[in-house]
């Protein structure tokens, strides 16, 4: 197929994918149990939401998006597969409950703070949903899944939230034909804050993993045995993201406690 074949073939399979796919459940919505889905096993729930071409996906907030807390790679995301961010650096580091869940990041702002995902997509061939990334984004204590419209514009795809202060949230990244996950993070003009105060890592482009601990956990039955969540990691990725349960698992983690029969 010639060069310019497949660049037809591309937008083909572009305009497709803005005019078929249908739109998420907005923040909120259905709980993150397993429900159907209009994807294919294999792909997030996002990757069949509607495409806007050029154009900031709708946020929750009418905030502009300035001035920049961060805006450069996000590391750690696998090659294949997907994988989930999201952790409560301030309830780790002070040893307080979360105020949500310790496996979301939380706005303690007092400013709403809004996330973009961005993504360069192949446009030399037609590749279906496959060249779009699956992401979604999982909020709230009861871990409700929010899934934002793409915006496309050349061989760039992002999706965009803003989250409003004392908000969870973390999200799911898979990154299939894409590439160059991005990562940029503003609140509203003429305001201040941090990286940390919005509830996220100082360097979002490093992922170092942090060893597991072995604790003492209390089973059902009121016995104890070993047990250990297993590592994570410094920007809050925590683990590979499994589809089928709606759940993520963290590298070493176990339970000793015996089985309830």
């Amino acid at each position: 197929m010639s060069a310019s074949s497949r660049r037809k073939g591309c937008a083909l399979w572009f305009a497709a994918a803005m005019q078929g796919a249908s739109l998420a459940h907005a923040a909120g919505g259905t709980s993150a149990a397993v429900r159907p889905s209009d994807c294919r096993p294999r792909d997030a729930d996002s990757t069949c939401a509607t495409a806007v071409v050029g154009a900031a996906a709708p946020s929750p907030l009418p905030v502009e998006q300035s001035p920049t807390l961060y805006d450069g790679p996000l590391g750690g995301v696998p090659a294949t597969g997907y994988a989930y961010w999201g952790f409560d650096f301030y309830a780790d580091a002070t040893g307080t409950p979360s105020l949500v869940r310790p496996d979301e990041f939380i706005n303690r702002s007092n400013v709403p703070v809004t996330i973009t995902l961005s993504f360069t997509v192949p446009t030399s061939h037609p590749c279906n949903h496959d060249c779009l990334p699956g992401v979604e984004f999982e909020v709230d204590a009861g871990w409700f899944k929010v899934d934002p419209p793409y915006a496309i514009s050349g061989n760039t795809v992002s999706v965009t939230q803003t989250f409003a202060p004392g908000r969870g949230f973390g999200w799911i990244i898979g990154l299939w034909e894409s590439s160059n996950p991005h990562l940029k993070v503003t609140v509203p003009q003429g305001s201040t804050s941090t990286l940390e105060a919005v509830g996220l890592p100082s360097l979002p482009q490093l992922a170092t993993e942090i060893p597991a601990t072995i604790a003492a956990c209390t089973c059902a039955d009121g016995s104890s045995a070993a047990c250990s969540d297993g590592s994570r990691f410094s920007n809050g990725l925590l683990g590979t993201w499994t589809q089928n349960f709606q759940t993520y698992r963290r590298a070493g983690a176990f339970n000793d406690c015996q089985p309830i029969r």
